[in-house]
């Protein structure tokens, strides 16, 4: 029989003729069944409606299928035997097992993920062509030939338990051409907006067409290329497509230039609205996009904001769920060796059940595994999460001795419960990971995924008060596994990285649409616009490179070798004219308007994009020449405008999409007329503008602010307060950094170091290493009675008593995994060891030379239950004080020397003298041990000698007598940090980049410090700061700033 063909153009006429088909077919009557065929169910849900709305003869016994759900409906008789649809995980499983057995001049790449899915792609191709196709192909080259090798080792494993598209379009063509009872029931059969199919789909409608009537309604465009796989298909079916364009009734015609693809897509929500505002109903509107992630999320998240109701597919796919991206955690921990890091990104959801079967204290755990240095490896997890467990165990036996009450008990105690917990946890977690506990078989890794998320989800009734988003997504990743399962069939044991990703792969799908088709604007791209009928339709994304996008040859079968066929597989350049073919249809599916835009600048590229030539096509139909860019970019016309900018557009701006942009547009209206936004009403209502004006104007202020570092007025902790116990680092840290002391002691917010496995041992480590070594030295010499008279050197067994506790404390830190790789402990483990023997030689130098003999090693005040130290400031104050003291000495005069040990570079300290003992205010510990040593040793009236001894760096020393001068210095040190804290000064002082020292406060994204410096030189010279730049030697001393009374001494 002879098909009938309408053509037409896309959009309204092609609805209307299509209407004009269904009645013709339905004839005289109305419950005459006809069978619409649509190019995608979207059309023909969109058909559907518009028909039901408008169509005389109505829809009763009027079915819409595509090419593919028709062969569904038509194959059943014409199968032979029970077998499944084929999907892509199954094509996939039989790729893997074909190169893993067979792969030729693909083994070099047979494992990459990137040839497994180009082998499913072309696998797909090469299923539409017989054996004469592929031996001919097969002759075009060593690489075609292997590929067509694998293509029919893959099939012959699919052929006997699956069916795919091509057997499903081949039974049915053979169910119609048997005028099966099924064919009978369809009807006249109407052809709507037939496209590209492949030859058994085409094959498929060539059937229908033989077997009866069938009329078709063809839309095409007017472009040769564009329009050549319809031209084709008509041909198959006995038509001729017109050479002449379809006459269509002339839209309205809006092209926008804009910066960049974010304001594409504010530009498009404007449009919509402006369309709204002329009487269009949103469902009668569409934006179509260029189909990728990026420009669906963008338009989502502008319609959101201005409340516009939308639809279209969903931008979040289904592994950013939450039981998707739980899963993708698990299944990824064992390659990271459960590293913290991976662990605590598994916890973060919040959802995480523990063995308790309640949600895991997520904070807690990363505070703690954080403490106990845990970096990765389950071994690792065990010994520092126990040696966490026993200091804990030991600081509380110690506050037991020391009577402490239960407030004091119960820190401890919750620790080392939390660590006790945690450890079972990732024990069960390393248990249930575990590779030689873990199925290989497809079945029983599904179920052990399964297991996994029943496990640390949890079951129905601990998900009940999930949003009803993720309680789905939570279905059809169970769905996802089931289905894994039966790829068992075609591969026995896939091995553990080709099941992740197999389910990576089903979790990048789409969750589901946004929204229901016909309620609010449609968004989507142009494939899915085209075919529709719309009132106002806005198109984004039409920059060159973007749409079209840079085409790339296929790496298995380049176009060259498909020539080779004749047309009958597709060439990447077709697959160029399908997209231009599906954009003018989206460009046709606006029966009144087209808005056209494109962005001069795309996501993260810094040159500068022209539109798409297929844009230039529309502009030159418009005004009967072709522009350049520059040209285009130049044009006067009521119909073409361009923005350099957000500020611009909105400068131009009649009718903004939300409260935001109309804010903005108000703002620079005002600024239009003369008037800043310091004195814009919107202040008055606009709590947000009017905070950030402040802050900008603060900012832009030479004198300090509350946004910079001013809190004159607030109530401030002081450290003067009575009862607030200070040390000498932490008034250190507001002389090097106001803003950073600030953040720590006044917010308490501390910086975070990652745990992580070192190359070698940290300077912290190393230190904190030396003062346990020397500091059990000492004690065990002193507590002994076994010290050497100031003039005999230390012994042997000195000697042999320091390495020993050398070795015992090597070994501590070796377990708690603070000593890096071996092969460089070894290496900084003998430096530090030489260096400790080596202080024993230096110290019979010292001890021998200023006649000293130990009395006293980490001689603490504050700390363990030990009072602190009680300093009287000249004005009154007090200051409350905790540290320990490295070592005291006492001369044969009486005197005392205080030792601070330091492990560092000795450079740092060259300033330290008697005339600035404290470094412009860097080291405040050297006075303050002196004094309490004093006080400790009830030697008031003690000669005090304080020293900085530098263990790594050659043994050099430097420091000071506790002179009157010194206490002076010490005193208005002091006070200027006092006044300071309780006059509310803390601006952003960052580090000089020269010194190679930074500050995580004013650094917090190693971005570098500029903007806090640029801050810095200019709040500098307000007045309140001089006391301060004085104390950090930033301002010369032009006299006495302050007079002290020592009591009576004279001074």
């Amino acid at each position: 029989m002879k098909t009938t063909f309408t053509f037409t153009a896309c959009g309204a006429p092609a609805t209307a003729a299509l209407a004009d088909a269904i009645t013709a077919a339905k004839g005289d009557d109305p419950l005459a069944p006809v069978t619409v065929v649509v190019p995608s169910n979207l059309v023909g849900v969109s058909a559907r409606r518009t028909l039901a709305a408008g169509s005389p003869a109505g829809l009763a016994a009027v079915r819409f299928e595509t090419v593919l759900g028709l062969a569904r409906l038509l194959a059943g008789p014409s199968l032979p035997g029970e077998r499944r649809r084929v999907t892509d995980p199954v094509v996939g499983a039989a790729v893997r097992s074909v190169l893993t057995a067979s792969a030729d001049l693909l083994r070099p790449v047979a494992r990459h993920p990137a040839t497994e899915r180009a082998l499913i792609r072309v696998h797909r191709e090469l299923r539409e062509l017989d054996d004469h196709a592929l031996t001919a192909l097969a002759d075009a080259g060593p690489r075609a030939a292997e590929v067509v090798r694998l293509h029919r080792e893959v099939h012959g494993r699919l052929a006997d338990c699956y069916v795919d598209e091509v057997d499903l379009h081949r039974a049915a063509a053979a169910t119609v051409a048997a005028r099966h009872p099924l064919f009978d029931g369809l009807g006249a059969v109407v052809l709507h907006l037939p496209e590209r199919l492949p030859a058994s789909g085409l094959a498929l409608l060539e059937a229908l067409a033989a077997n009866g009537p069938v009329a078709a309604v063809a839309a095409h465009t007017g472009d040769a290329e564009a329009d050549a796989p319809l031209r084709h298909l008509v041909g198959r079916l006995g038509g001729t497509l017109p050479t002449e364009p379809p006459a269509v009734a002339a839209s309205h015609l809006l092209v926008r230039s804009v910066a960049d693809p974010d304001e594409e897509a504010r530009l498009a929500v404007r449009e919509v609205l402006a369309g709204a505002r002329a009487g269009i109903a949103f469902n009668r509107m569409a934006i179509a996009h260029p189909g990728n992630d990026r420009y669906a999320r963008l338009l989502h998240q502008h319609l959101a904001a201005a409340d516009v109701p939308f639809n279209g597919v969903a931008g979040r796919r289904l592994g950013e769920s939450l039981t998707g991206r739980t899963l993708l955690a698990l299944l990824a921990l064992p390659d990271h060796d459960l590293a913290r890091t991976a662990v605590m990104a598994v916890l973060s959801s919040g959802a995480i059940l523990g063995i308790d079967g309640r949600p895991v204290p997520v904070t807690a755990w990363e505070r703690l595994s954080r403490e106990a240095s845990v970096a990765a490896g389950i071994s690792q997890w065990q010994e520092r999460l126990e040696r966490y467990a026993d200091d804990q165990d030991v600081r509380l036996t110690e506050l037991e001795a020391e009577g402490a009450d239960e407030s004091r008990l119960r820190g401890p105690r919750e620790r080392r419960a939390r660590a006790d917990d945690l450890l079972a946890f990732v024990q069960r977690l390393a248990d249930d990971l575990d590779p030689e506990q873990r199925p290989t078989d497809w079945p029983g890794l599904t179920r052990w995924a399964a297991g996994l998320l029943e496990r640390y989800l949890g079951s129905p009734a601990d998900r009940a008060n999930w949003p009803p988003e993720e309680a789905d997504a939570h279905v059809r990743v169970g769905d996802l596994l089931r289905n894994l399962a039966g790829l068992g069939t075609i591969e026995a044991a896939p091995g553990f990285a080709n099941f992740r990703r197999a389910v990576a792969d089903g979790l990048d799908r789409e969750v589901d649409r946004e929204g229901r088709f016909g309620n609010g604007v449609f968004v989507g791209g142009f494939g899915a616009t085209a075919g529709l009928d719309f009132d106002r339709v806005v198109v984004v994304g039409l920059a060159e490179g973007v749409t079209p996008s840079r085409r790339r040859d296929d790496p298995l079968l380049a176009d060259a070798v498909r020539r080779t066929l004749d047309g009958a597989l597709t060439l990447r350049a077709e697959r160029q004219a399908d997209l231009h073919r599906s954009l003018l249809a989206t460009f046709a599916a606006g029966a009144t308007d087209r808005v056209l835009v494109f962005s001069r600048g795309d996501f993260g590229s810094k040159t500068e994009a022209v539109p798409s030539r297929w844009l230039l096509d529309q502009v030159e139909a418009e005004l009967g020449e072709r522009p350049n860019p520059a040209q285009l970019e130049a044009l006067e016309a009521d119909w073409f405008a361009t923005s350099s900018s957000f500020a611009q557009s909105l400068e131009h701006l009649d009718h903004p999409a939300d409260h935001h942009e109309y804010a903005l547009a108000e703002l620079l209206r005002d600024r239009h007329r003369g008037l800043l936004p310091d004195v814009s009403d919107r202040r008055l209502t606009d709590v947000v503008l009017d905070r950030g004006i402040a802050l900008v104007r603060g900012r832009e202020d030479p004198e300090l602010t509350r946004f910079d570092g001013l809190l004159d007025g607030v109530e401030l902790p002081s450290p003067a307060d009575g009862h607030t116990i200070l040390s000498a680092t932490r008034l250190e840290n507001w002389v090097r950094c106001p803003y950073a002391y600030f953040m720590r002691y006044v917010l308490g917010v501390g910086s975070l170091d990652e745990p992580a496995d070192e190359d070698g041992i940290t300077p912290l480590a190393r230190g904190s290493l030396a003062h346990e070594i020397l500091d059990r030295f000492l004690t065990e010499s002193i507590e002994a009675d076994d010290l050497p008279s100031p003039d005999v050197p230390w012994g042997p067994a000195h000697h042999q008593r320091l390495d020993r506790i050398c070795d015992e404390e090597f070994a501590l830190v070796e377990s708690r995994g603070l000593t890096g790789r071996p092969l460089l402990w070894q290496r900084d483990g003998g430096r530090l060891r030489r260096a400790l023997q080596e202080f024993l030689f230096q110290d019979d130098e010292r001890r021998s030379d200023d006649l000293l003999t130990p009395v006293a090693a980490e001689m603490a005040f504050g700390f363990d239950g030990a009072e602190p130290f009680v300093l009287h400031l000249s004005d009154g104050r007090t200051l409350r004080f905790r540290g320990r003291i490295d070592r005291v000495d006492r001369a044969v005069g009486g005197g005392l020397v205080v030792t601070d040990f330091k492990t560092g570079k000795k450079q740092y300290y060259n300033k330290v003298s008697e005339d600035l003992p404290d470094a412009n205010g860097q080291y405040l510990q050297l006075p303050l041990y002196g004094l309490a040593a004093r006080e400790r040793l009830a030697r008031p009236d003690a000669d005090v000698e304080a020293r900085y001894w530098f263990l790594t760096d050659g043994g050099r020393v430097v420091g000071h007598p506790l002179s009157d001068p010194v206490l002076e210095r010490f005193d208005l040190v002091l006070t200027t940090i006092v006044d300071g804290i309780e006059r509310g000064l803390f601006p952003a002082r960052p580090p000089k980049s020269s010194y190679g020292i930074g500050c995580d406060y004013c650094d917090p994204d190693d971005l570098g410090t500029k903007s806090r410096t640029d801050l810095w030189d200019r709040k500098r010279l307000d007045p309140r700061l001089d006391d301060y730049r004085r104390l950090i030697g930033d301002l010369p001393d032009d006299g006495p700033i302050a007079v002290i009374d020592l009591g009576g001494s004279g001074a």
